[in-house]
């Protein structure tokens, strides 16, 4: 699998947080052009830690929460939970 990312993210944020941006990104335009995970007002995608860990295996626990952490602190992320379950507490990101 290739990994891209956006160079203005990158420089401001941090790669990691690049990378992680641009598959949220993807993500979030496949919903909307599948009319899918849709939610006050705007298009969502979901995923937990371990998932993350699993599409991105050269980073770690930490380095994928710091990378979200820096995108929500900055405003390009926006977080929720649209989870069926109340036991489920996977994160759902939007684009800002």
């Amino acid at each position: 699998m290739k990994h891209i990312f956006d160079i203005d993210i990158a420089t401001e944020y941090g790669v990691n947080s690049a990378i992680i941006f641009e598959n949220i990104y993807f993500w979030i335009e496949k919903n909307k052009a599948n009319k899918m995970n849709y939610h006050n007002g705007k298009y969502w995608t979901f995923n937990s830690i371990d998932a993350f860990e699993v599409l991105f295996p050269y980073l770690t626990r930490k380095q994928i929460r710091v990378a979200i952490d820096k995108l929500l602190d900055s405003g390009l992320l926006e977080k929720g939970c649209y989870n069926q379950m109340a036991y489920d507490h996977t994160l759902w990101y939007t684009i800002t």
